[in-house]
Order: C-alpha cells, then sequence, then structure tokens
C-alpha cells in the first residue's frame, strides 16, 4: 500500500502546475465555455486552481480562493458547460498519464462540485444564452 499522498503520487508540485497551467489554457481557449473566462486573470485563476487541487490532492497547500458556491453564483453555468469542464480535465489528465486511482478520485471530487456550480442538473449547452447573462451581469456590475 502507498502510504504517500495522492498529490505525492501524482508527481507534487510540479506536474500538478503543468497539468494546471495546460487544464486553464485549454479552458480559456473553449468555445463552449471560453467566453466566462473573459474578464478573468489567466494567472489568477492559475493559482486557485492549483490551490484547490492540491488540498483535495492532500496536499499542504490552503485554498484561498472564495468558496465554490460563491464563486460561481454569478455566472449562468449550464449542466452541459459543467461538463464541458469535466471532459476537459478529462482529457488534460489523460495527457499527463495521472495514475487511475487519481484521475478518479479528482473527477468525482470534480462531479460532486456540480451543485455547487449550476443549478442546471441536465445536460443542456446554451452558449448563446449563457453569454448573454454573463454580459448582463457585467453590465450589473458596472452600475
Amino acid at each position: 500500500m502507498d502510504n504517500r499522498s495522492l498529490f505525492e503520487q501524482l508527481g507534487g508540485e510540479p506536474e500538478l502546475r503543468s497539468i494546471i497551467d495546460q487544464f486553464v489554457d485549454r479552458v480559456f481557449d473553449d468555445v463552449m465555455i471560453g467566453f466566462f473566462f473573459q474578464r478573468a486573470s489567466r494567472e489568477r485563476l492559475k493559482a486557485k486552481e492549483y490551490e484547490f487541487a492540491a488540498a483535495h490532492l492532500g496536499a499542504r497547500v490552503p485554498y484561498t480562493g472564495r468558496p465554490i458556491r460563491e464563486a460561481h453564483a454569478a455566472h449562468p453555468i449550464m449542466g452541459g458547460q459543467f461538463m464541458r469542464r469535466l471532459k476537459i480535465l478529462e482529457e488534460v489528465l489523460d495527457e499527463h498519464e495521472v495514475p487511475a486511482h487519481v484521475r478518479e478520485h479528482w473527477l468525482s471530487h470534480t462531479e460532486g462540485l456540480r451543485s455547487q456550480v449550476t443549478r442546471d442538473s441536465g445536460g443542456r449547452c446554451d452558449p448563446i444564452g449563457a453569454m448573454a447573462g454573463v454580459v448582463e451581469a457585467g453590465q450589473r456590475g458596472k452600475g
């Protein structure tokens, strides 16, 4: 039995940073969900994603971001968009040849956050409607 944390079994900080860098870059550049991040700092998101992943993988790294529900509450995220992000994560983990048990933990943990990220339990994806919601939320934020 391996007594190391999942973080250590993954390869520690260098491997996790590499995974997070690739993952966040793909999310930002994705045609289905990238528009959600048009006003976000890529580097800040990479830092928070690293902290969040490291913490749930067992590293002694504190997560300093907002609670997940609070961070996503203003965004009209649909179930299909949540699943798109999960699919990108799955692809990146596969490309990095993450050990199966670490991969399954990470994907399961992410799926477990679904109700905190979206109220849409289905798989719909309306990028035009969601983009309009993002613009509307941005307008409210300027007032």
